[in-house]
């Protein structure tokens, strides 16, 4: 299919995953078999996205959540990339600083109609993880499972480097300490968020 859109210039999103030009698609896509899914104008719809509330307007739009709900978030990769002339929304709303990690853990601070600030860490929530926290990429090693981050994100080894289940635990645990040290507050653009899922409501220390 994507060789009848050869003509068009602009960004696009196939099956969650952005990229730049058609050219660049084709390229990535080339030995792919199987269903695509495609959505044009993806800049220009994080452009529309960030006109919903203008800095000169933000205290008017703004509405303030006092709710301590839990929550974790997997947002699209661009939150997580630094600002561009293109896509500058970090260094408008976040002091130039990305989010860290495309899934983490955290609270809401405050909601406009198109974003929503929130307090984040990182967390291992499951027993087992399904998703690098720091990319997004599935994880299949089993060691990057129980860790909630791949190999490369997380320079461990991808055969099981521990000789008993306790020094595994043990590594476990070092991670997740290494984890919740990882924290970020700002802005995201809501129509970002792949994944909400609510966890609890507790109160924050």
């Amino acid at each position: 299919m994507l060789e009848y859109m050869r003509e068009y210039k602009g960004p696009l999103t196939i099956n969650g995953v952005e990229y730049d030009s058609v050219k660049s698609a084709e390229n990535a896509l080339l030995n792919y078999q199987g269903n695509i899914t495609i959505m044009l104008n993806t800049k220009i719809k994080r452009e529309q996205d960030l006109k919903v509330s203008a800095p000169s307007q933000r205290a008017k739009n703004t509405t303030s959540t006092s709710s301590e709900t839990v929550y974790k978030i997997k947002v699209r990769q661009y939150m997580t990339r630094p600002s561009t002339p293109d896509f500058d929304f970090h260094k408008k709303w976040n002091n130039d600083t990305p989010m860290p990690m495309r899934i983490m853990v955290g609270k809401k601070l405050k909601e406009t109609k198109g974003m929503v600030q929130m307090e984040l860490w990182g967390a291992i929530t499951e027993e087992q993880t399904s998703h690098c926290m720091k990319c997004g990429k599935v994880l299949s090693n089993p060691v990057s499972r129980y860790f909630g981050i791949g190999p490369e994100c997380g320079g461990h080894n991808y055969v099981n480097p521990f000789e008993t289940e306790e020094e595994l635990n043990q590594a476990v645990a070092e991670m997740k300490q290494k984890l919740a040290e990882t924290r970020w507050t700002g802005w995201i653009i809501k129509s970002a968020i792949e994944e909400e899922v609510y966890l609890e409501d507790r109160r924050i220390d």
